[in-house]
């Protein structure tokens, strides 16, 4: 029995270990969506090059579900639009005409902490304004 005790502590170890690992700042899950060229100001582009490395990265997944919200595809828009923030309560995630009162770009540009994607290079200001313009055009589900 105390070989098998030890036998499920040493995997719990290591699974906790590579979990660990995994979520480094050394070892992204996920290509840096600082790469990719601005995305058109709509949902499906931003959701191409934008949020599905943020879902993909075990952050905004139905699975890991960061702060109660999942960014996949077919989801991020219910998820975001017109939707009061759990964390910061005084703003919605995502309000429709107005990217300046909206918490998505207010955490993109730093505005208020953790700014995401969180331990990963921030997104460049053309990237960040290209998802404002798609807001500030009343962020369709487009």
């Amino acid at each position: 029995m105390k070989d098998d005790l030890m036998k499920i502590f040493s995997y719990l170890i290591i699974c906790l270990s590579l979990l660990l690992i995994s979520c480094s700042d050394d070892q992204p899950t996920s290509p840096n969506p600082q790469n990719t060229t601005p995305p058109s100001p709509t949902l499906s582009d931003i959701q191409a090059k934008i949020f599905n490395s943020c879902a993909s990265a075990d952050c905004h997944s139905s699975s890991a579900r960061r702060g109660n919200l999942v960014l996949e595809s077919g989801q991020s828009h219910s998820n975001l639009v017109n939707v009061q923030s759990t964390l910061f309560p005084q703003f919605k995630r995502v309000q429709p005409g107005s990217g300046g009162n909206s918490l998505l770009i207010k955490i993109l540009k730093g505005d208020v902490s953790p700014r995401m994607p969180l331990n990963r290079t921030p997104l460049s200001n053309d990237v960040i304004d290209s998802i404002e313009v798609w807001i500030n055009a009343g962020a369709l589900n487009n």
